[in-house]
């Protein structure tokens, strides 16, 4: 560290040159080619074999992305809203990036005839209202359209927008067309559009107002914190020009690598301004420390540095080793906001230790330095804090101890959980547009039973039968408003043949049914995506309004038990779909959250007993933080708070954070010790000179998160929430309970050499 602070101090100018030419280049790189949002329901989900198959269904069966565009009216059934209806319907159907658009006036009906069966639309073209009329008890008393196409009480149409394979910028776009349109044909009727798609784009519409609104809300935030700390506007500025300089760097690689912002990386930004801007308080106020009256600025400063640089060195590899524990995960999302948040801590460390260092040594010293003190109003709290920690030592542990085990008492109580639906607030749009399809026709939530038989296994009777049974069970499940099968049509078609009798049940013979797949159902695309093209899978389609994962996971284990119980030898069932991937995702949280943890434990006690030379010392610094880790997972529980994929990574980075405290006082507090030998004012100095730079840089941090709580999704809200009541235990902890273990022998091995020339008051 020595050579490094030398070269930069020595070469300031280069090297504020060398960094200014580096972010430019960033710069102009992410100017030229922009940065991606992607509020898919696959950054959340699990990769690996549930993923792949997902994806392979999709390749076979087609997209199952599907835009509902609902009207309410009085009666469905009248010509003037059948002609409005059919109207929307072509111009949906027309729109860039749209495979087909299906409601009641284009979806296809098979019609007994005498001597034959006919193909045709479902409404007759120019159906009267008296026609109308007769035709609407048949249609929404059939499970084949109601709940898919009209609701139960006639009064509410859909339309399903089945859409292309598209990029995340193109279905974003399509989705507000739709809306658009729908809008526009409306007139009177009442309007709610929702979907996979619909979600997508309005989640993205949703981040790019975050990130700016909470972003530039931080950045002010930080900049009045070092004004009003430092009283000076050229400590504040080179501040707020670092944190900028950071976030065009990371922000220009996750351009240049393609990697879009998601809900789990929609954070990045302003966790990296708190969590740089309190790297840049310590050197800023060791800087202030070491040039205050000094008649050699430079000199003093290059000396205070090489006291400074190490333990900030250490500190941030502590945040990094936090954040890529989190990068372990199986999860994408997680996965991103490990790797990015720690490159991006990297940047900003790398940058507080060069680029702030430089421009500081051109600095002049301000005048109010030598004799004036900041934040006074800390004094009186740290000496209270001082004097419990030197007369109150009992009271303190017991205290501390009590209230780590009465909040790790709710680890009893935590569920591991994640609900898709519970990222919007409970009053937006979106989840009032679900809730209003849900009751009405059927839930937007798709999933997918997947039955395989082998080749040309849907000709097999017994194949279709299986389906058709594993179909009526699904119907019984909670949750499941609406299915539909191959199975169905198939029956359905086979009871209109004049020789059955009007009996809708399976062909007892193959040819017969493979005579209905070639003559009917290979003339409507929409239905032949309920089997694949070499007839050996056949799909289930369950409308259902289960976004939570203990209910997905509560009907998904009831079809596999059925499945493994019912289905002939050689048919198996596999359930896929977005909502599935994504309890298999909340799964792995619970399995990944103890890896994490010891990944980000090990690799911070190492750097920690590198950094004092003392493995005892390296466990004792963990203990005041390992306290608050505890005490979130227990206050999770008591507040009924489930361990989803945003809370379950704040555990890990928040270590690296709080870690970054108890380096810092470690570190004070041996410099402390080789100044005077009365321990009460050893303690002093290192509450003064490092408890007020930590607590101000924490407080910086807390009020940061917290600006979280102007989000538009709830994870967030309350992951900025956690993320600062994680921060202020670990603060309290490294005031009290650390400076009880630092009076511990191993704290005191010898005097570090002192680089400060001031006594703080």
């Amino acid at each position: 560290m020595t050579r490094f602070a030398g070269f930069v101090i020595r070469h300031s100018a280069l090297t504020i040159a060398l960094l200014l030419g580096v972010t430019i280049v960033f710069a102009a790189s992410l100017c030229v080619r922009g940065i991606g949002f992607n509020g898919s329901l696959e950054t959340l989900a699990q990769g690996g074999a549930d993923l792949d198959f997902y994806k392979e269904t999709q390749r076979s069966f087609g997209d199952d992305r599907v835009i509902i565009a609902a009207l309410t009216t009085t009666d469905v059934f009248t010509s003037s809203f059948i002609a409005k209806l059919d109207r929307l319907t072509r111009k949906l159907a027309a729109l860039k990036g749209v495979a087909d658009a299906q409601s009641l006036t284009s979806v296809k009906a098979i019609r007994s005839e005498p001597g034959r069966l006919s193909v045709g639309t479902l409404l007759p073209p120019g159906a009267s209202d008296a026609e109308l009329a007769v035709l609407k008890p048949a249609v929404t008393g059939d499970l084949l359209y109601a709940k898919h196409y009209v609701s139960v009480d006639g009064r509410t149409a859909a339309i399903n927008v089945f859409v292309e394979p598209l990029g995340e910028a193109e279905v974003r776009f399509l989705a507000g067309q739709v809306e658009q349109a729908v809008k526009a044909e409306a007139g009177g009727d009442e309007v709610f559009v929702t979907g996979v798609p619909v979600l997508d784009a309005r989640g993205i519409r949703g981040m790019m107002r975050d990130m700016l609104v909470c972003s530039p809300a931080a950045a002010l935030l930080c900049f009045l914190v070092f004004l009003a700390a430092f009283r000076r506007l050229a400590y504040a500025a080179l501040a707020m020009g670092a944190l900028t300089a950071g976030l065009v760097w990371i922000i220009g690689l996750m351009s240049l690598l393609g990697r879009p912002i998601t809900i789990a990386t929609l954070s990045l930004p302003t966790v990296l301004i708190a969590v740089g801007g309190s790297y840049i308080f310590h050197v800023l106020n060791q800087h202030r420390l070491s040039t205050a009256g000094s008649a050699d600025p430079k000199t003093a400063w290059l000396s205070g540095l090489k006291f400074i640089g190490p333990a900030v060195l250490v500190s941030g590899l502590t945040v990094i080793a936090g954040f890529l524990a989190v990068a372990s995960s199986a999860i994408p999302a997680a996965r991103d906001m490990g790797v990015f948040n720690g490159a991006g801590v990297l940047v900003m460390l790398f940058l507080t230790l060069t680029l702030v260092p430089a421009v500081l040594s051109r600095m002049k010293p301000g005048r109010s330095t030598a004799n004036q003190d900041y934040a006074r109003w800390l004094n009186n709290v740290l000496r209270n804090v001082t004097a419990l920690v030197l007369y109150r030592r009992r009271r303190a542990w017991w205290f501390s101890i009590a209230l780590t085990g009465a909040l790790m008492a709710g680890l009893f109580y935590l569920k591991v959980k994640t609900d898709y639906l519970a990222i919007f607030p409970k009053k937006s749009e979106t989840v009032q547009d679900a809730i209003k399809l849900h009751e009405r026709l059927a839930g937007a939530s798709t999933i997918e039973v997947i039955l395989s038989g082998g080749n040309g296994a849907a000709y097999n009777p017994g194949f279709l039968r299986a389906a058709s049974e594993l179909e009526k069970h699904a119907r019984r499940q909670n949750g499941v408003d609406a299915a539909i099968s191959i199975a169905g049509i198939v029956a359905r078609i086979n009871g209109l043949l004049p020789s059955n009798g009007g009996r809708q049940e399976i062909p007892e013979q193959p040819e017969r049914v493979k005579a209905i797949f070639n003559d009917f159902i290979s003339q409507d695309d929409l239905v032949s995506r309920l089997v694949s093209s070499d007839y050996s899978r056949a799909v289930i389609a369950l409308r259902t309004n289960l976004f939570d994962s203990d209910e997905v996971r509560k009907l998904t284990g009831s079809i596999d038990e059925w499945a493994r119980t019912n289905l002939p030898p050689g048919v198996s069932a596999r359930v896929t779909g977005p909502v599935v991937l994504l309890n298999n995702a909340s799964e792995a949280v619970a399995r990944s959250q103890a890896s994490s943890l010891a990944i980000a434990l090990i690799t911070i006690y190492i750097m920690i007993a590198i950094l004092f030379r003392s493995f005892v010392v390296g466990l004792l610094a963990l203990i005041p933080n390992l306290l608050p880790i505890a005490g979130y997972f227990g206050f999770l529980g008591w507040a009924g708070i489930p361990l989803d994929i945003t809370t379950s990574l704040i555990a890990s980075a928040a270590l690296g954070l709080a870690v970054d405290n108890a380096v810092h006082m470690i570190r004070r507090y041996r410099q402390s010790v080789g100044e005077t030998g009365d321990q009460g004012w050893v303690m002093w100095l290192t509450m003064i000179r490092t408890g007020k730079p930590m607590v101000l840089a924490n407080a910086m941090l807390i009020a940061a998160f917290m600006i979280f709580m102007l989000s538009s999704f709830v994870p967030v809200r309350l992951g900025g929430l956690l993320w600062a009541v994680t921060i202020l235990a670990c603060l309290l902890s490294n005031l009290i309970v650390l400076p009880l273990l630092m009076k511990s022998r191993a704290f005191n091995p010898g005097p570090e050499p002192a680089h400060t020339t001031r006594i703080e008051s």
